[in-house]
């Protein structure tokens, strides 16, 4: 048996263990019992040896002109039990496209199609098969454009296009149980309240094995977006090994895949890469490089990759529309200000906050150095760090980077992007963020940090006095080289990693993403900030990096057409521009430092939680009636949290500026309950202008 399907059947198992439908085996290396081929108008090979996905074989297929690779239930299907069909595709871009899914029902021995036809288009990114290789495929059969439920006994790719696309190969197909909801379809909420529509769905503890990657134990996270398209997060569990090490052991701790629909509504998923020292880590984890490695004042690896320790996790919140995940883990430091330092452990807690109606998950981060002695480590940060497949391919060059600390840096010109490329880096900036993006797939990722870089320090060259970022700001490649005989500036100056040291040949494919600080943001009483206005040598004001450092960034993917990195950060713009009000309850003020932190910060402006991106009330009684001005722009879909809400029950009514609000299609709640005692919402909302009045009522 293949590993695929080992996996699959593993997680079919734990399904079963919480009352859940088990997946139906179709094929693996051959068609399992109970099906056959009805292919018709096709040459078909049910024991092709290449390629193949898993296994020793897969399925051949060449369908001439409306001709189909035909599959025949000897036993009826229903959608209720097997409502997704999965499988691997591998083909060109034109085949891809004339392929259709169709359902079909035996009556009386004649067969009938059921439901709509499918193009495979709406499951698969065809465009991203420009060299054929395998791609995943997952078509809910009861959701457009199939759109059917109910029972069925035949299922086939069909070939509309009227041509002969020529041959082509499936693998590893199945027929899955409905996805293993945990939180709403067990009780959770009683019958009272039925699972919303576009709610969060979590799988607990289910094997997922990335394309192509390690069979990892992880929660998957499955929620809609502010479209109302769906998008998922896979989150490997840390206390775990994966069986390809790559550079390192693998222990998870991460983001393997995310998922998100394209303007053409087919599914991209940006998975795992395999190759280089972050092969198989996905992304998500924690790196940090220290500046005594330069007098070689380490006993070992001064920036090791954080999946490489393993930790503990846990389900810190799950609600009906919003859920966090934590991580922790004592991240090995190898490097002091002496010759043979002993190695120090760094507590480290990483929260992923999840919400309906919101594109981009919250990465939270937290490092606790209150048991190492201050200037001990001499440390930056560049997590979140890793490295997704993030068209889906792995196989495209990128085509440009952006960034922003006091200004807006951004590659131009030719793609794809060399250290020969073009650049400015003139535009003023408030918001830290860093994204890349391929052009040719329409494929970006981002990091958008939920503060401005005045309140929380971000970005900046690992050594002003050895090479100083802020002597290019208000530039472009124009004014000259920005390192030596290369128009880029020098890789080790990019305030942010990105795929930096991975063009220093020339175009590359390694979509590494990393976020940035300075020397001594980890560990130093007194350090050089990025947060000097004007160009500096020496950088500055200089802050405090110890004994903690907290901050919050949002992990954004998306087509690169829509520009989401802009669009997140003009939000946190626009967050920015706030004043909050209540008639009943209150503004919250304070709140924690950071996540797993007992400290307080003062929230500015006044009730904007930074470490979740929240507007933050306090209710009187479970009711809050209060006003949210925006100065600036426009505020999309805010999560907005209510501290001191009681209630066994959601709300009786919520209303915006007097118009009551359907639940979960109007605003989307969560209930946290004892000791936390909190009312989670997102608004399915844009608010502007001076009067946006919210009421809750019990």
């Amino acid at each position: 048996m293949s590993r695929f399907f080992a996996t699959l059947l593993a997680a079919a198992a734990v399904a079963q263990v919480s009352s859940v439908q088990a997946d139906t085996l179709v094929y693996d290396d051959a068609l399992a019992p109970g099906f056959a081929n009805y292919s018709y108008n096709a040459m078909v090979n049910l024991a092709a040896t290449s390629p193949v996905h898993s296994g020793m074989q897969s399925i051949a297929f060449a369908p001439s002109a409306y001709g189909a690779f035909k599959v025949a239930s000897m036993a009826l299907l229903n959608t209720a039990t097997t409502p997704r069909l999965h499988f691997w595709f591998y083909g060109s871009v034109a085949q891809c496209q004339a392929l259709s899914i169709l359902l079909e029902r035996n009556f009386s021995g004649m067969d009938g199609q059921i439901g709509t036809t499918g193009a495979l288009s709406a499951y698969v990114n065809c465009s991203a098969l420009a060299m054929p290789h395998w791609v995943e495929v997952t078509a809910d059969l009861t959701a457009a454009p199939v759109a059917y439920s109910g029972n069925f006994d035949r299922f086939s790719l069909f070939n509309g296009s009227g041509g002969n696309p020529g041959t082509m190969y499936v693998d590893d197909i199945a027929l899955l149980a409905p996805a293993n909801d945990l939180i709403f379809r067990n009780g959770f909420e009683g019958s009272a309240v039925p699972p919303p529509a576009c709610g969060m769905t979590i799988q607990h503890g289910v094997t997922v094995t990335p394309a192509p990657g390690d069979a990892m134990v992880s929660d998957v996270f499955d929620w809609c977006d502010a479209s109302g398209k769906p998008r998922e997060a896979v989150l490997a569990h840390n206390d775990q090994t994966g069986a390809n090490a790559g550079v390192y052991a693998n222990h998870g701790g991460s983001l393997q895949q995310f998922s998100y629909r394209m303007p053409d509504n087919s599914t991209r998923t940006a998975s795992i890469t395999t190759y280089g020292n972050g092969g198989y880590g996905g992304f998500g984890y924690v790196v940090s490089h220290s500046a005594w490695q330069s007098d070689g004042y380490c006993n070992g690896d001064d920036s090791p990759l954080g999946y490489s320790f393993s930790g503990t996790w846990s389900r810190v919140f799950e609600g009906r529309h919003h859920a966090i995940f934590r991580f922790q883990q004592n991240y090995q430091r190898h490097c002091g200000p002496n010759p043979n330092p002993p190695t120090t452990l760094v507590p480290v807690t990483i929260d992923w906050i999840f919400s309906s109606g919101r594109d981009n998950p919250v990465w939270a981060i937290t490092y606790d150095m209150s048991a190492i002695a201050q200037d001990f480590l001499f440390d930056d940060s560049r997590a979140p760090y890793g490295e997704l497949n993030i068209d889906g391919s792995g196989g495209n060059n990128i085509d440009g980077v952006a960034w922003g600390d006091r200004y807006q840096f951004t590659s131009t010109g030719a793609t794809p992007l060399t250290l020969a490329s073009s650049w400015t880096w003139s535009a003023p900036n408030t918001v830290p963020f860093v994204k890349e993006w391929i052009a040719s797939s329409n494929a970006t990722m981002g990091l958008v940090q939920t503060q401005t870089i005045g309140q929380h320090d971000a970005g900046g060259g690992r050594n002003p006095y050895y090479l100083d970022v802020t002597a290019y700001w208000g530039k472009t490649s124009a004014n000259g080289n920005a390192c030596g005989a290369d128009k880029m500036p020098c890789p080790d100056a990019w305030p942010y990693q990105a795929n930096a040291y991975s063009i220093g040949a020339g175009a590359n494919a390694n979509a590494r993403l990393t976020w940035g600080a300075q020397y001594g943001f980890l560990g130093q009483a007194s350090y050089a900030s990025n947060q000097t206005i004007v160009p500096d040598p020496d950088n500055g004001p200089y802050l405090s990096g110890w004994p903690r450092q907290s901050y919050s960034v949002y992990v954004v993917l998306g087509p690169h057409s829509t520009l989401p990195v802009e669009a997140q950060r003009g939000q946190v713009e626009n967050a920015q521009s706030l004043t909050l009000s209540a008639s009943v309850g209150s503004v919250a003020t304070t709140g924690p430092a950071g996540v797993n932190r007992m400290d307080t910060i003062s929230y500015a402006p006044a009730g904007y939680d930074p470490i979740r991106g929240a507007l933050t009330f306090v209710g009187a009684s479970n009711a809050l009636d209060a006003n949210i001005a925006v100065g600036n722009g426009s505020l999309t879909n805010p999560l907005i949290i209510v501290r001191g809400y009681t209630g066994a029950n959601y709300p009786g009514t919520v209303r915006l500026n007097g118009t009551a609000l359907a639940m979960d299609a109007d605003y989307f709640p969560s209930l946290r309950g004892a000791p936390d005692n909190e009312l989670w919402i997102t608004l399915n909302r844009s608010l502007m202008g001076t009067n946006n009045r919210l009421q809750i009522t019990p």
